[in-house]
Formats: C-alpha cells, sequence, structure tokens
C-alpha cells in the first residue's frame, strides 16, 4: 500500500518536474544532452589517461553545477549522484596506491559537491519565487481564484484552440445579486466576505475539467470545454443549485438566505462567433436573468428574435423598451441617467425650434433610446479606467448600429431609427457610422448629437472629470460648423444660458416619458 502511495508521489513530482522545468522542446533537448554527457564521460573516464581523467572530471564539474543551476532539485540530485560515485571510486583508488593525486581529485569533488548544493538551492528559491510572482500575476488576492487578466489570455487561446479541432466552448457568467447593498449597509469587510466564500463555494461545485475566474468586483467566470448547448444549461442550473445547497454551511448568520446570484451563459462557436461577442452575449444573458426576478439562470437570445416574436402591439413594445431600459440601469447606470438628460435637452431644443408635437415625442423616444445598443457592450469597457484598446473603440463606435437593430420592431414610429443611428454623425460629415454631412444627417440626430455632446462633457466618467457648464459651452460654440450643426449648437446655447438664472429639473420621468411626452418642470 505504501509503495502505491509512494509511486504516486513520484508521478505527480515528474509530472510537476516537466510542467515547470521542460516546458520547451530546447530545455528538454538541453536536461537530455546534459544527462547523455555525464553518462558518456563517467563511462570513458576510466579508460583515459591520469591527465585526460582530470580534464573530464573538471568537465563533469561544470555540468554537475549546469544540471543545479538549470533543473532545480532534479538536476541538482542527479548532479550528487555522480559526484558521490565520483568520491567512491576517488577513495577506492587512494585506498589503492597511497596516491595523494587522488586526494586532490577527491578536494575538488568536494568543492563541485559544494557548488553544486548552493547553487542548486540558489536555484530552487528562485525557482519558487518566480512560480509565486507568476501565481501572483495572475490570481486575484482575495478569493485566490485566477483574475481577469488570465481569463482574457486562457480565452483566446482555448478559442485559437477551438477553431483548429472544432470543440466548443462554454461561458458562464455569475453576478452576486445586490452586492453594491451589502456592502453599503454592513460595510466591506462584509461584502469581502461575500466574495471569498462565494468563490470556495463555486471551487467545490465546479469539476476540476472547469474553471473558475474571478471576472470583476462581483462577478465570476467559468469556462467549460467542449459541452453542448444542453449541458452547458444543466451544468449552470446544477451549479445555482448547489449553491443554494452548500450556502447555508458557510456562512453563519440571517443574512445568507438572502445572498444569490444570476447567471447569463454563452456558448462558441453555435452562438457566438468570436471571443467579443462571446463575453458580450453572456454578459447580456447575466443581466437579462437579473431582470427576471425568479429565472435566474438565462441562456442569450438575440433581443431583436425575442422581440420579433412577443410584439403584437405599440404597448407591448413600449413595455418591452422599458424593460429594456431597467437592463441598462442594472449594467451602467451612468447610461441610463445620461440617457434621460440627453433626452430632456433634445426635447428642449425640439421644442424651441416649434417642432410638431408628433416630431418632439419621437426626438423624446430616440434621445431615451439613443444609447439602447450598449446593453451589447461588456461591462468592463463600459466602466474601463483607462484608454481603451483600437478593438474596444470598435465596440464602442457599434453601439450606434446596435441600437438601431434592437429598435427595428418601432420602425413605425417616423424617424426614430434614423435619428439613433445617426446621433454620432458630424456636420463635417467625419463621425460614424456612415460618414454622412451637413443637413444630409437628419435633424432629430443633429439635435440628439448636440444633447448627447453637451451631457458627456458636464458629466464625470471614470476615465475622466467633467467639464463646468461654460467649458462645455465653449466647447458647442468651438465646434461648431464642425461636429455640430452651428444654429442647432447656438440655439442650445441660448436656451441653456436663459435658463440658468432659473432652476429646472431636467430628468425625465421614465414611467411616463414613453407613454406621453412630459414638459420640463421648473423647482
Amino acid at each position: 500500500m505504501k509503495g502505491l502511495v509512494y509511486m504516486s508521489y513520484l508521478k505527480e513530482y515528474i509530472a510537476n518536474f516537466k510542467k515547470h522545468y521542460l516546458t520547451t522542446k530546447l530545455k528538454r533537448v538541453e536536461f537530455i544532452c546534459c544527462l547523455g554527457l555525464n553518462f558518456t564521460l563517467t563511462i570513458t573516464q576510466p579508460l583515459s589517461s591520469d591527465e585526460t581523467r582530470a580534464y573530464v572530471g573538471q568537465f563533469q564539474g561544470f555540468i554537475a553545477v549546469y544540471l543545479a543551476f538549470r533543473f532545480g532539485i532534479v538536476g541538482m540530485l542527479i548532479s550528487l549522484a555522480f559526484s558521490i560515485k565520483d568520491m567512491f571510486f576517488i577513495t577506492m583508488g587512494y585506498i589503492e596506491t597511497k596516491n595523494y593525486a587522488y586526494l586532490v581529485g577527491l578536494i575538488f569533488t568536494f568543492m563541485t559537491l559544494g557548488w553544486v548544493l548552493i547553487v542548486g538551492i540558489i536555484s530552487v528559491r528562485q525557482e519558487k519565487h518566480r512560480r509565486e510572482m507568476q501565481r501572483l500575476a495572475i490570481t486575484d488576492e482575495l478569493t485566490d481564484l485566477f483574475n481577469q487578466r488570465y481569463f482574457h489570455t486562457t480565452l483566446e487561446n482555448e478559442i485559437k484552440n477551438s477553431s483548429k479541432c472544432g470543440t466548443s466552448i462554454g461561458l458562464i457568467l455569475i453576478d452576486i445579486d445586490n452586492f453594491r447593498m451589502y456592502n453599503d449597509l454592513y460595510g466591506h469587510s462584509y461584502g469581502d466576505t461575500i466574495l471569498t466564500t462565494t468563490a470556495s463555494i463555486l471551487k467545490k461545485i465546479v469539476n476540476k475539467d472547469d474553471t473558475v475566474y474571478r471576472f470583476g468586483g462581483d462577478e465570476f467566470a467559468i469556462l467549460m470545454l467542449d459541452k453542448n448547448l444542453e449541458t452547458l444549461e444543466k451544468e449552470a442550473k446544477h451549479l445555482y443549485d448547489e449553491y443554494e445547497k452548500l450556502k447555508n454551511e458557510y456562512y453563519n448568520d440571517s443574512l445568507v438566505s438572502k445572498i444569490t446570484f444570476s447567471i447569463g451563459l454563452s456558448e462558441y462557436p453555435s452562438i457566438s462567433s468570436s471571443k467579443e461577442e462571446l463575453i458580450s452575449h453572456a454578459n447580456m444573458a447575466l443581466y437579462q436573468s437579473k431582470n427576471m426576478g425568479d429565472d435566474k439562470v438565462h441562456f442569450y437570445q438575440d433581443i431583436m428574435l425575442q422581440i420579433h416574436k412577443s410584439m403584437k402591439s405599440d404597448e407591448e413594445m413600449v413595455g418591452v423598451f422599458k424593460g429594456l431600459l431597467s437592463t441598462i440601469i442594472a449594467k451602467d447606470k451612468y447610461t441610463f441617467g445620461h440617457c434621460e438628460r440627453v433626452s430632456s435637452y433634445a426635447v428642449m431644443i425640439a421644442e424651441a425650434m416649434g417642432l410638431e408635437l408628433d416630431e418632439i415625442q419621437t426626438i423624446l423616444y430616440a434621445g431615451l433610446l439613443h444609447d439602447i445598443g450598449k446593453i451589447e457592450l461588456p461591462k468592463s469597457i463600459l466602466n474601463k479606467l483607462g484608454r481603451l484598446t483600437s478593438d474596444e473603440f470598435e465596440l464602442i463606435r457599434q453601439h450606434p448600429v446596435n441600437s438601431a437593430n434592437i429598435l427595428e420592431p418601432l420602425s413605425g414610429i417616423n424617424n426614430l431609427i434614423d435619428y439613433v443611428i445617426h446621433h454620432h454623425e458630424r456636420y463635417d460629415g467625419k463621425g460614424y457610422p456612415d460618414g454622412i454631412a451637413g443637413e444630409d444627417i437628419s435633424l432629430g440626430a443633429r439635435i440628439l448629437c448636440v444633447a448627447d455632446s453637451f451631457d458627456a462633457m458636464i458629466s464625470d466618467r471614470p476615465y475622466r472629470k467633467s467639464m463646468s457648464i461654460e467649458e462645455a459651452f465653449q466647447e458647442l460654440e468651438k465646434c461648431s460648423g464642425s461636429q455640430f450643426d452651428p444654429k442647432i449648437a447656438s440655439l442650445f446655447v441660448k436656451i441653456m444660458r436663459n435658463k440658468m438664472s432659473v432652476k429646472y429639473n431636467y430628468k425625465v420621468d421614465t414611467n411616463t416619458a414613453l407613454q406621453k411626452q412630459p414638459a420640463l418642470q421648473k423647482v
């Protein structure tokens, strides 16, 4: 029985040695060459002259130190074995001949042995330190799970492998419900307890073939390889059910029954066609499940297909888009508040221009819904603190098109989709997505462009501080004729300057905004 245990330890040690030291073909060749040279020199040494044997001994000493330096404990043990063998034969030679040259060889071998031990110990410590640094680089400090950076690296590699081998990749995203509330009410230490406990439970539930990652502040990700859609959904539901059973064992307070999480999942390549889509689709499914209440596990389904299947009347459409607005709230409160304010500013401009009531109503809808396509974007991009990469910026530039696609069932509302898809066009033709210019851009889109840009300038974002209102006015005036329609920009600045002497509430009541046109209220 003990023999089997020792064999198991030996196999594990050999596997770890291969994993950490024989990582490349070159290192494997290097290791084999060192061993081969040592064995060759050991066999030929007794057949050589005394002078040649001295040179061979020195060369063997160099190889011994090199093995200890390059291959850690295994290299050191191999070198020690050869050194002890040399010491034995040198000692026997001295006993037989009483030749003092053997004593010199013995001293040299002892010195080699000492260098092997010193170099080997230093090498092992350095390798241990390197592995620890590597572990810290890919591990979340709080939960001891793999971190988001390692998640992205792993997912990229798995997608490459999947493309070559024709396998699938399932992504499950988990978000702790109302996590911010626990932090606010009970403190960050309690929030940390929830995160570490959730991580421990997930590690216990998830199979050893699948990997758990800390994906964000209160989000976790699990990659499941080569599982079909049905299996993936079963795994997600099993995960949720097991968490509900096990959480009582891990938490020791009355709040345990209230701690839940929501799950969103997608799969590559049958649902999502790229890494970005896989993350985005799982994110969308996650936030749809958070808004559904009872059903806490949700597979990504194309929003347009859902809308086309469910829409039977304008009233139902309005209900769905209220739900989509609440999805934005759950995912990015800045975007939702921004949409409210843009709608208010846009209505204010439209009223000042004397537009018809139906047109003002359309502009109100367009303002509220112009950024709805951002629900397709990962939370990590929406809330990124640093500069966006070129790929991330391209995803951001797609949000007007995403918005227009989502709003397709409302194409019966005159010009709504046109206003939404073109609200990032510039008056000089350098905007996106179509690069149209001047009055070829619809009036509603030109109004939204001014309102949208003004609110963005005076709002704090994770990556920059806001401008003052006066600085934003100056920017609108500076960019009139290039980015903005000069007449609309000038009119908006004039309206705002007139109103700044009176306090106004520019917040749209979203409970009624999609049903009737709200008037701006004095306070």
